[in-house]
């Protein structure tokens, strides 16, 4: 692609994907080229439970957004549109102001970063995957299929992977599909 067109596509999908995460509470940490990193539980927290519950909605809604995209990138000169995937973790990190005297960045650090980062790279494309923590305090709300069990680089012990399917409730799945992003 012309540098032009690839500006235009990657600042449309990243404004897209900002919405979307906006709505659902998601602070956004950084872009890292096509990328987003984005958290939940700082500045503002529904509790552990409720922001993996957002983080997950987000995602899917995100999913949604990138197949309405498609024609839009598809007429920009991306014959087979765009693919996402992605990685939810939860656990504690360490949020706040991190950099240089000349430059610092309000971020998120620690292992749950590593390890969604992780998961995005084994994701296959159009999926999310979540580790075993996030699973047990989604489970009863959303349907999740067991992928592998894995040891990512930087961890000593192996960790379970799931593959988030939907929302099991149907007026919520429903809900999702009159909402906009106007």
């Amino acid at each position: 692609l012309e540098p032009e067109i690839l500006t235009e596509l990657l600042t449309h999908y990243l404004t897209e994907m900002s919405k979307v995460a906006i709505r659902w509470g998601g602070t956004i940490d950084k872009f890292i080229g096509d990328a987003v990193l984005i958290f939940f539980g700082d500045p503002h927290t529904n509790g552990e439970k409720n922001d993996a519950l957002n983080c997950i909605e987000m995602a899917i809604r995100m999913q949604k957004r990138v197949k309405e995209l498609q024609k839009h990138i598809i007429k920009l000169g991306v014959p087979s549109g765009i693919q996402i995937r992605m990685g939810i973790t939860s656990g504690y990190c360490t949020v706040g102001n991190f950099g240089s005297d000349q430059r610092m960045d309000y971020t998120v650090l620690g292992s749950p970063v590593n390890l969604a980062a992780r998961l995005q790279g084994i994701a296959e494309p159009n999926k999310i995957l979540i580790d075993e923590k996030t699973k047990g305090l989604v489970e009863r709300e959303v349907k999740c299929k067991y992928v592998d069990e894995i040891t990512p680089k930087g961890f000593m012990r192996p960790v379970k992977v799931f593959e988030v399917n939907d929302f099991k409730d149907q007026h919520h799945k429903r809900s999702r599909r009159n909402l906009s992003l106007t």
